[in-house]
């Protein structure tokens, strides 16, 4: 006897551990079995199992099914078994596992990850800054150099900026344009060609 199901994509491979875990134990609570062996690779959710106290509403929900059975008179124990050492029911679990990731049907479970959660604010927060960047009628230079705030913001942080780094990132510094602005050059051409701005600025 054989059970698949799939998570969401968001779900995380220690909830898909912890949950598969869960059913095991499930069925053996169905299971009027007086002796029953539950066998796992998976060593994190085990070991999570083993503290005196946990969090985890999966953990808590299998360590309430375990002693109920137990209050039973009946006898279950969890083992961990090493992955990917040719050991047949193993081996079985990963080929139903692949099978169950192509199904688009999906166990019973609606628990979101934090990481995930996070992900999806920075995500939001990074597309409002960046349409931000976009609309805004300054940094004309500085976008022609970094028109992705996230980009930006990695390459950056890596990087010690110098003033000769900040006036070309900027086109605010000693350029014929920029202080032809300010009236401090009588002309913002370039000295090597006259037809053409003193400027950081790319020009297509």
């Amino acid at each position: 006897m054989s059970s698949t199901f799939g998570l969401e994509p968001h779900n995380t491979v220690f909830q898909s551990e912890m949950y598969a875990l869960f059913r095991a134990v499930r069925l053996a609570k169905e299971s009027r079995a007086a002796s029953i062996s539950i066998l796992s690779d998976s060593r994190s959710s085990l070991d999570l199992l083993k503290r005196p106290s946990v969090t985890h509403h999966l953990a808590l929900q299998i360590k309430s099914c375990l002693s109920e059975i137990r209050e039973e008179g009946r006898k279950v124990r969890l083992f961990w078994l090493k992955a990917h050492v040719g050991t047949a029911g193993n081996e079985r679990a990963d080929e139903l596992a692949k099978q169950a990731a192509l199904t688009k049907e999906t166990a019973d479970y609606d628990k979101v990850p934090v990481s995930y959660v996070r992900r999806k604010i920075r995500e939001g927060t990074v597309k409002k800054w960046q349409a931000r960047y976009e609309s805004s009628s300054t940094g004309a230079v500085t976008k022609v150099f970094f028109p992705d705030v996230l980009a930006a913001k990695r390459i950056l942080r890596d990087t010690v900026l110098t003033p000769a780094h900040t006036q070309i990132l900027t086109g605010h510094g000693g350029f014929a344009a920029y202080l032809h602005r300010f009236h401090l050059k009588n002309s913002p051409s370039c000295v090597c060609d006259q037809s053409c701005e003193e400027t950081p600025k790319v020009l297509p």
